[in-house]
């Protein structure tokens, strides 16, 4: 196996989260596994849990964040930001969520391919190339040992803000303390609105929510979430959540009345490719994750455990 193709293989399995959790499977060398702590060091705990209370996706979910920083338009499938850290600071280059434009050229390096779906652009970036450090972290962020970190070329564990506090994500340019984190994720968790029926998803979406008819044995859908506040519900986001039988298999699914304000833009170091789904053109990352636009909404799923033919099954059964 190539440089390119260990570097795309580990960002993959480190997105995904599985070897985090079975370290077994990951059958590379201690420099890999330890990378791969590095990246469990960072998230700190379970996402999948703190996905629930803090929002769909990364600590917050697109839709909850996305009231928060209106002027920032960079979107991951699902995944917490404190994951890109993690990719960030071993050069690995995961997807991009929640970055300022101009902070993610910084970032991340040269630009392979772009496919521009008018409201989603998603780009390939070039895993050879390490992101330079940025400079708006320069002299904030240290190591366990109070060494400043000025470069990723080290191999780092936790690390720290010069008040030793621990940094577990990042806004934008800032870095965010573990206790900052804890403090965001309750504010998020008390404006979620739960609904179970598709009668009450209609009620506040902003369109017509269109359930998938089709989904693989064993899964079923559980909830949708929406963003509150004083002035009412946000029905331009919905989040969905479906149940699964079997271990290591999720779906997710995030739908978003399609205009200026919720347009996004993607990225990853992977695999990508534009496919058809009912006729309409989309870009599939890494063979799990699927987003498109169709009748004025923004479509995005994120699987994994599954083929890739289901995952097109199940888009193509959203009509």
């Amino acid at each position: 196996m190539n440089t390119k193709d260990k570097i795309q293989k580990f960002a993959r399995e480190l997105d995904e989260g599985l070897p985090l959790k079975h370290p077994s499977c990951w059958n590379e060398s201690a420099e890999s596994l330890e990378l791969l702590e590095l990246g469990k060091a960072l998230a700190g705990q379970d996402f999948s849990v703190s996905h629930r209370t803090a929002v769909l996706s990364k600590v917050q979910s697109s839709t909850h964040f996305k009231q928060e920083v209106t002027n920032m338009k960079i979107k991951s499938s699902f995944r917490r930001p404190v994951m890109i850290m993690a990719s960030i600071l071993i050069a690995g280059g995961l997807s991009i969520s929640f970055v300022k434009p101009s902070f993610a050229e910084e970032l991340f390096g040269r630009v392979l391919q772009k496919i521009n779906l008018g409201n989603i652009i998603a780009s390939a970036k070039d895993p050879n190339v390490a992101p330079p450090f940025p400079e708006e972290w320069k002299g904030k962020l240290f190591d366990k040992d109070g060494t400043v970190i000025t470069s990723f070329t080290k191999k780092l564990g936790e690390v720290y803000n010069a008040d030793g506090e621990q940094i577990v994500n990042f806004d934008g340019d800032k870095l965010i303390t573990k206790s900052e984190q804890e403090q965001r994720d309750k504010e998020a968790a008390a404006r979620i609105l739960a609904v179970k029926s598709q009668a009450e998803l209609d009620k506040y979406a902003l369109f017509k929510v269109k359930l998938p008819k089709y989904l693989p044995e064993g899964f079923a859908f559980d909830h949708g979430e929406f963003s509150k506040s004083e002035e009412g519900v946000n029905g331009k986001y919905l989040d969905l959540f479906f149940t699964s039988e079997h271990k290591g298999q999720s779906i997710k699914m995030q739908f978003r009345y399609s205009d200026k304000e919720t347009a996004y833009e993607m990225s990853t170091s992977g695999k990508m490719e534009k496919v058809k789904v009912n006729g309409a053109e989309a870009v599939m990352m890494n063979d799990r994750t699927l987003d498109w636009e169709a009748d004025g909404v923004l479509y995005g799923i994120a699987t994994h455990g599954l083929e890739r033919s289901e995952v097109l099954k199940i888009a193509e059964s959203i009509r």
